[in-house]
Formats: C-alpha cells, structure tokens, sequence
C-alpha cells in the first residue's frame, strides 16, 4: 500500500511536499512541472491555474448558507448523523483511521467530524479556494487543500473512510466521482454520502397534484432516488451497511400519524424510500470489486 499521502497523477509519482510545489504566483508558468502551489497562508492547491478563479463559487459569499444554519435543526441532525456513521465506518479501522472530508466547503462539518471523534487524521478537499481559506483559517488539526474531487490528489488506497455530505447532488457524473472514491480507499474501507431525497415528503405531495418536483436548491445538478443512490453504489462495488434519516421532530398528531401511516406502508411493500429531505447512506468498498 501506498503510505505516501499526496500522489502526482500526471508524473506518476509520490509527492514531496519539502520540494515538489512552487508559490502560488509562480503556478501559472510552472503548472506541470510543480506537483502543486502553496498559497500565502500555507495550504496546497492543486486546481489547473485557469480553473481557480473560475471554480471559486464561494467568492462573493457561501452560497449554500451552512454558516448562518449552522445552529439550525436540520444541520445539526446533518452532523449528528454523519458523525454517527463515521463512528460506525472506524469501528473496524487498523490504527488511527484516515478520513477524507470531499467536497468540504468551509470546513465547518469536518470540524465536527474531527472534534466529536478527535482520533482520526482529517483532511478536507474542495474546489473553492475562497471556502479553503476560511477553512484553514478557522480550524486547526485538519489538512485542507484545494482541488478536484474527480481528480483528487491522493495515493491510492490511503484513506479509511471518505466523507461527501450533499456533494452528490452537485456533481454531472455521480458514477465517475464514485470510481475515483473506491480508488482512494483501503480494501473494506467505507463511503458515507448524504443527500436529498428527490421523492421527499413535500415532491410526494406535488407528485399526486400533478405538479413536477422541485429540487431543494438551484444549485443542484439533481436529485436522487433513494434506490438509484444504492444502484449507484452497487455498480460501483460497494456493499450498502446502512440508509437512513432521521425525522425532525413534527408537533402536531396527524402530521406524525400519517408519517407512520406512510413508513409502516412503504416498509411492507419493501420499498428503499425515504419520507426525509435528507438520506444516509454507509456503504464498505468490496473486496472482492477490481479497482479502476
């Protein structure tokens, strides 16, 4: 196995991070020959140059607001399930477990993860360089860098778990971000996604008003049921541990009713569904899968 942890896919070789990176104001003329750029404060970016300010949608502010809901219910049943999982998936882990933060924003969930279940080495990739430096600025212990979450600058092999909480309803290929994930995790190691469910509650009831479902955010690519997630998974060589949600809590009776109503009917008919704006998923890469 490779224990080096940052790997140059266009050289084919291991990163030296003493010597193979260049500052940040040289990256432009030295792309492809440097492994990565250190900016000012101290993080490596590994975007091309002209993707950089391009990619950087947290420039002008977060666009998904996770600062201001932070304290909010659903964020912290988000972390408080996430977290839970990532116990679940390093239960097993030989040694201090390795966790990939994909798709990590600001920094704010990786945090979490790394002050709820401090023993672990944590890192934190995203294609903002805005969000990476907030990240870095605001939370110590944690590796953060810049890069491409479909070319991701690791050796292969080397973490115990990746992390990618509601990254899968951004992206175009889902199947090809998942190849590269099961490329950057030990043999058993686990994946745990977190994602809308497109037929929610609320895309249930405009269903049978004949109206078309909406996503939960116009930055969305899509929105996934929760069997084409596990499909998903499967086809990639993964074995599904775990899908779940956990409701928020609902104050009035007959709204709780019929939720009940729904599950207990959903649940003998076999159906993976979730009512839940948010799924769960736990899955371990197989053993038995070829690597891509």
């Amino acid at each position: 196995m490779q224990e080096t942890k940052y790997f140059d896919k266009k050289n084919k070789r291991p990163l030296n991070l003493n010597l193979d990176g260049c500052d940040l104001t040289d990256w432009g003329k030295l792309y492809g020959k440097a492994g990565f750029a250190r900016h000012p404060k101290g993080f490596k970016i590994f975007l091309a140059p002209e993707k950089i300010a391009y990619s950087d949608e947290y420039a002008i502010r977060d666009p998904y607001d996770v600062e201001q809901y932070i304290e909010s219910d659903f964020e912290k049943r988000r972390i408080e399930l996430t977290i839970d999982l990532l116990q679940e998936a390093v239960s097993g882990s030989q040694g201090i477990p390795r966790i990939l933060d994909l798709g990590c924003g600001k920094g704010y969930i990786t945090n979490e993860m790394h002050h709820k279940l401090v023993l672990g080495e944590y890192t934190g990739l995203d294609y903002s360089i805005t969000a990476i430096e907030y990240a870095h600025d605001h939370f110590s212990g944690i590796d953060f860098a810049v890069g491409d979450a479909y070319d991701c600058p690791y050796s292969k092999a080397y973490f115990d778990v990746v992390v990618c909480n509601n990254l899968w309803e951004h992206v175009p290929d889902p199947l090809r971000l998942l190849a590269e994930v099961k490329n950057l995790l030990k043999p058993g190691g686990h994946i745990i996604i977190s994602t809308p469910s497109r037929y929610r509650t609320a895309n249930l009831v405009r269903i049978l008003l004949g109206r078309p479902v909406v996503f939960m955010s116009k930055h969305h690519v899509t929105e996934y049921t929760v069997g084409q997630v596990i499909e998903q998974l499967k086809y990639g060589g993964f074995q599904i541990r775990r899908v779940l949600s956990r409701p928020l809590l609902m104050d009035k009776l007959p709204v709780k009713l019929a939720r009940s109503l729904f599950t207990m009917l959903i649940s003998v008919v076999g159906s993976h569904h979730q009512l839940e704006k948010t799924v769960f998923y736990l899955a371990k890469k197989s053993t038995d899968s070829t690597d891509p």
